[in-house]
């Protein structure tokens, strides 16, 4: 139930993780990694292309499921660094994503455990809504890691966006998306057509770019 969309991807194993792997799955010259290039590890289309629209710069996208780990949303996005790591180069940067959901009729669940709460369908966590009440917060975490003055650096950045889980008119409910309502003023100062889930996924990426600014990465990402 999670949103989704078809797009070109890269499909690697975990096995095959190596710089030269990579390079020939994305039908690249092994050399030319050492131009700035960004990777986005994730198994969701839809995640993909929102950080590439988001980002406005090239993007390639390697499906992986990586496992995660019990623990904290930013425990958790530090592990699925580390386990993408060495796809670092000294201009390669490594982005992985992370979202949860916290209602505030349960105290905070699902939290970081949103994809396996989703798994139920849109029918019974409508129906859990109505009994504690559909407030709740979307949070996106957005981690990269890159090589900086010849040290691995990691980083994270966080977007979120408040609303609701509650039924639309005449909308039949298939993934988040369709249920999820921000409340109005979480659309000042948006770009036109950025709603619902997507405001929290654009707030996270909006600090990418500036963190990617600052180090003067980004710029050099339109070099190829």
């Amino acid at each position: 139930m999670e949103d989704r969309e078809t797009v070109p991807e890269t499909r690697l194993s975990r096995a095959v993780y190596s710089r030269e792997n990579v390079a020939n799955a994305c039908n690249l010259d092994v050399n030319k990694l050492e131009m700035v290039r960004t990777l986005f590890i994730t198994s969701s289309s839809y995640k993909y292309k929102a950080f590439q629209e988001f980002l406005g710069a090239p993007v390639q996208m390697i499906r992986l499921d990586i496992e995660e780990i019990q623990g904290s949303k930013e425990e958790i996005i530090i592990d699925k660094l580390q386990k993408v790591s060495h796809l670092v180069t000294e201009s390669t940067f490594v982005f992985v994503d992370d979202t949860s959901i916290h209602m505030s009729g349960l105290g905070g669940f699902p939290g970081q455990y949103a994809k396996d709460f989703l798994k139920m369908g849109a029918p019974r966590v409508l129906e859990v809504a109505s009994k504690v009440g559909g407030e709740c917060v979307y949070s996106t975490i957005i981690g990269v890691v890159h090589m900086h003055k010849g040290k691995m650096v990691t980083r994270t950045f966080a977007g979120e966006v408040h609303g609701s889980i509650m039924p639309r008119d005449g909308v039949k409910p298939e993934i988040f998306s369709d249920l999820f309502t921000a409340e109005e003023d979480e659309h000042d100062e948006m770009p036109h057509g950025i709603a619902g889930i997507k405001i929290g996924r654009y707030r996270a990426v909006e600090k990418v770019k500036r963190y990617l600014a600052e180090i003067g990465v980004y710029d050099r990402m339109f070099d190829h």
